[in-house]
């Protein structure tokens, strides 16, 4: 049966609904008038979900903004609201008592009209906003709005959409019990600083004590993941952060909030670099700002041997005085992977020359890091010997085949 025959039939039947799901594919062209004729012009008491959406690749047009039952609002009963690129007219549903809210490309709703939607909504579990192009910055700015409490709201979804609008919203949410905070946006083109990522939003990175276990296995660590040569994800505390970003420079600016956001916490959060596939200078990404400490540092399997040259070097070439000129000075932890022989004999050549000398030529000064408490190994093949090589270099330190 098709979706347009299904809504038809059971249209009469209405007020009995307690749950609508329709997806509107491309292989399925419809008529918006006759086939949700039912969900234009009548009211539905008894529904508690409601979920329209329009597959991405569909050419289907709607007639315009589009009301729901013949212009009266929702029915107290509704908790889930899913609307995907179907245009519905927001402020005629009067929507209060939310569990779930999902907007994806709704061009109709604005920033004011979710503000109503949150305050209605204090039982709020999930909300998910993604390239809503009607929200926009608001006035008075966010400091003078009244917070918006949403205690049990424990999954955030933000992406791609204005970033003032990005900030009015997350300056004015107060989500303490939050587990999960996605943040989507490119910021190669603006001052994040001073436009996204303000002081305002920084409760967002605190959590309570309680929430802790529901988090990863490391809710401490702050994980930084240059990707390509024009994105970063960062992850702490339960938030990810997916950024487009103009290169290393940006993903200190961004770290600096961080660090300024944790307060006296942020010496605490050690920063685990994770390189995968990217141009960016590793060394640079390296340089996080004080306090901040990157004590774990990954690299993917394929990747050791195939970095920018600057990485090894950096890593490799002695500084001019102390240990304290050494990128990465405070590694405590190093996870390498790979999948031939090739990179394992570099790994060798990158730690002989970083920690095989360990006094200056005085022989009173470090002349290396002295941080680095285990070596992690992974992938293929497992070469007979390699271990004992680099216990032979770093001594007392951990070495294993993960």
């Amino acid at each position: 049966m098709t979706l347009e025959a299904f809504l038809v039939e059971a249209g009469p039947h209405i007020a009995r609904w307690r749950s609508l799901a329709a997806a509107i594919h491309p292989s399925s062209p419809v008529s918006w008038e006759s086939t949700f004729a039912a969900l234009t012009t009548t009211p539905a008491p008894s529904l508690k979900t409601l979920d329209l959406r329009l597959s991405d690749r569909s050419r289907w047009t709607s007639p315009g903004i589009i009301v729901l039952f013949g212009g009266a609002p929702a029915a107290p009963s509704l908790e889930n609201l899913y609307l995907k690129r179907i245009p519905v007219a927001i402020e005629p549903l009067r929507l209060s008592g939310l569990t779930s809210l999902t907007l994806t490309r709704v061009v109709t709703i604005s920033t004011l009209e979710l503000f109503e939607i949150l305050r209605a909504s204090p039982g709020l579990e999930t909300l998910r906003l993604e390239e809503n192009t009607g929200l926009a910055a608001v006035e008075p700015r966010p400091s003078a709005v009244e917070p918006i409490e949403l205690p049990k709201l424990r999954y955030l979804t933000v992406q791609l959409i204005d970033h003032g609008a990005a900030n009015c919203l997350l300056s004015t949410i107060r989500i303490p019990n939050r587990r999960h905070i996605s943040f989507c946006a490119n910021i190669s083109s603006i001052n994040a600083r001073s436009v996204l990522f303000t002081p305002s939003i920084s409760h967002l990175l605190h959590v309570q004590p309680t929430v802790v276990p529901a988090l990863d296995s490391e809710p401490w660590n702050i994980k930084v993941e240059p990707v390509d040569d024009d994105a970063c994800r960062i992850e702490l505390r339960g938030v990810v952060l997916d950024l487009g970003v103009a290169g290393e420079d940006q993903i200190q600016d961004i770290l600096g909030w961080v660090a300024e956001g944790l307060g006296s916490e942020a010496p605490e959060c050690p920063v685990h670099l994770k390189v995968a596939w990217s141009t960016m200078d590793i060394a640079r990404v390296a340089a996080v700002p004080a306090p901040l400490v990157v004590r774990h540092l990954s690299i993917y399997e394929n990747l050791f041997g195939r970095l920018p040259d600057s990485f090894y070097v950096a890593m490799s070439q002695p500084p001019e005085s102390t240990s304290s000129g050494w990128p990465l000075a405070q590694l405590e932890c190093l996870s390498v992977g790979f999948n031939t022989m090739d990179p394992q004999r570099e790994l060798i050549a990158l730690l002989q020359s970083r920690y095989g000398n360990p006094a200056s030529p005085s022989g009173t000064e470090p002349r290396c890091p002295t941080s680095l408490r285990s070596v992690e190994l992974r992938g293929q093949p497992i070469t007979e010997g390699l271990v004992d090589e680099i216990k032979g270099i770093l001594g007392e330190v951990n070495v294993f085949w993960a």
